[in-house]
């Protein structure tokens, strides 16, 4: 059992980025994303995205270097890679077991309960929102690109927080991001 790791070439938040992959299991990748001192949000169904600044620290953790193609192979053989085409899928099979383990309905476009993986990025339309909240009593942070979107965003939460509450005893921490529904 391997972890590797490619080199950061992905821009994002004004860092590079690279991913973090198993050749057998998700729980070793997390594992070694723990030691590494990655944050759980970094996770994406079937890797890690981890900036620059991270390389030694997972090496230290005992991820093995590779090149880009390489990873991918190594990733697809694994039996764990998600595919493009397959992650928009992946993404609404996972909403729909955390919604329903809140008691949420309907469910929103992207959804996880807990700190361990993140939604998609805002969509660009009006009344989208993503909200995160990383521990119960913590405060949300709200992304929106309009005042309709932060209004639902706050609903969201509130209603999140009531589900969690009556379910788990504890506020609601995790992550949504829901556009707004064209009208028919």
């Amino acid at each position: 059992m391997t972890v590797f790791a490619d080199t950061p070439r992905w821009p994002r938040h004004g860092m590079l980025w690279g991913h973090l992959i198993s050749d057998t299991s998700l729980a070793e990748l997390h594992e070694t994303a723990a030691r590494a001192g990655l944050p759980p949000r970094s996770f994406d169904l079937d890797h890690y995205d981890w900036p620059s600044a991270a390389r030694d620290a997972l090496a230290e953790a005992g991820a093995h270097f590779v090149g880009d193609g390489e990873l991918t192979r190594i990733l697809i053989a694994s039996g764990l890679r998600i595919t493009l085409r397959n992650r928009p899928a992946a993404r609404a099979r996972r909403s729909a077991e955390h919604a329903a383990a809140l008691g949420l309905d309907p469910v929103p476009q992207d959804l996880i309960v807990g700190t361990l993986g993140h939604v998609d990025p805002l969509p660009e339309r009006p009344g989208a929102f993503r909200l995160t909240r990383d521990t119960p009593e913590g405060a949300a942070r709200i992304e929106a690109h309009d005042e309709l979107g932060r209004r639902r965003a706050e609903q969201m939460l509130a209603r999140l927080e009531d589900l969690s509450r009556a379910r788990t005893g504890r506020g609601f921490v995790g992550q949504v991001v829901q556009g707004l529904t064209p009208s028919p």
